[in-house]
């Protein structure tokens, strides 16, 4: 077609050129035509050169259709990659919130579950705190009730007294701090005194001690009298040449409820002979 196109305007220019003879009476019929090939070898090489751009520039065209070519294909493949890429990122995006829902709900049962155990766990301990403030509650009412017979049946001075003894004859070794239990009860007015303890509590404020305890002949004896783990009075004793008995008092002013009882305060061993040898515990009341 460009091949073509360039023909039809070469003899355009020919025929153009083709003018009649100039009437000039110094012209040769040779110098005429020699200008008249000058003039078409000018125009040819006109049209060659009009005929290079034509091509140079149809080429540059070939070659940017194809580069648009290519363009629009890498285009249609980024375009088909985003949608891809957009249904993977969709897909990504309903699992993750898929799994958060499930983690969310998973969180809030263990949550619930951690609630009601720690409800349960301080409804019992409120139970348990509450019966024990019920049993001590119970206990202090029943020895305000023993105080208050014990006032009602005594105008003045309620009878508070007890005395207990080690319960048969024979040695008896006891390591540092331990109760001396006296289980032999010999008076107890007003039941103050526990023989399965060794512990006196008092049922009105107010109170006199008395221990006698007897060492063997070698070892020592130590003993204490204790109110509520504090020593009222404290003995040591022992005599290599005989065996005897050492007393000990203490005056102590005791309230309602607390408790007094013997004890060893170190490693001791005493001798019970029920004919000669007394170890006993005595307390009374002596003023209200």
């Amino acid at each position: 077609m460009w091949r073509a196109l360039g023909y039809m305007f070469s003899i355009a220019i020919v025929v153009k050129a083709i003018a009649p003879e100039p009437s000039c009476d110094v012209c040769s019929k040779y110098d005429y035509e020699e200008k008249l090939l000058e003039r078409v070898i000018r125009n040819e090489l006109v049209l060659k050169d009009t005929l290079d751009k034509i091509t140079y520039t149809h080429a540059k065209v070939e070659l940017t259709l194809a580069r648009i070519k290519d363009d629009q294909v890498k285009l249609y493949e980024i375009i088909n990659v985003l949608k891809a890429t957009k249904q993977n990122v969709s897909e990504a995006v309903q699992s993750i919130m898929s799994q958060t829902v499930k983690d969310v709900e998973v969180t809030k049962q263990t949550l619930r579950v951690n609630v009601d155990d720690f409800i349960d766990s301080r409804t019992r301990n409120i139970t348990a705190t509450v019966a024990e403030m019920t049993s001590s509650i119970q206990t202090l009412v029943v020895q305000t009730s023993k105080a208050l017979d014990i006032l009602r049946d005594q105008s003045a001075v309620p009878m508070v007294m007890f005395h207990a003894r080690l319960q048969s004859t024979g040695e008896f070794t006891y390591a540092s701090n331990q109760v001396i239990v006296f289980k032999n009860v010999l008076v107890n007015g007003g039941e103050g005194y526990n023989p399965n303890t060794g512990h006196f509590t008092a049922p009105v404020a107010g109170a006199y001690f008395t221990v006698q305890y007897c060492p063997m002949k070698d070892p020592s004896a130590c003993i204490d009298i204790v109110h509520d783990g504090k020593p009222l009075q404290r003995s040591r004793h022992s005599d290599g040449t005989y065996y005897l008995c050492v007393t000990m008092q203490a005056l102590a002013k005791v309230a309602m409820g607390d408790k007094v009882w013997v004890r060893s305060y170190g490693d001791s061993k005493v001798y019970q002979y029920d004919e000669y040898y007394w170890n006993s515990f005595a307390g009374m009341l002596i003023h209200i």
